[in-house]
């Protein structure tokens, strides 16, 4: 049977685990947008669809990057609270 320190540890590792997750493509992002700000600013271009454009792809190949890794860590969490929640043992969490 679940007690309420088993619900919490399980809902803090997702939360972690969605953070370390997304991280990678927020940061990508940021800088993308950092760059190409910078880029436009120099070059006194202020066309908001070259920025776009450049962060969409850069986010994209990013998450197609991530995506294995971040199946992985998924799986892992997934098997690890389904043997918390069934045996009460800690899994790999």
């Amino acid at each position: 049977m679940m007690n309420a320190a088993t619900v919490i540890e399980i809902t803090r590792h997702a939360l972690t685990l969605v953070l370390v997750l997304s991280l990678p493509v927020i940061l990508v992002a940021g800088i993308s947008a950092l760059l190409i700000a910078v880029l436009q600013a120099v070059t006194q271009v202020q066309d908001q669809s070259i920025g776009l454009t450049v962060r969409m792809i850069a986010v994209m190949v990013t998450v197609l990057l991530m995506a294995g890794w971040a199946g992985q860590e998924l799986l892992r969490y997934a098997g690890g609270a389904l043997e918390l929640v069934l045996t009460g043992r800690p899994g790999l969490l």
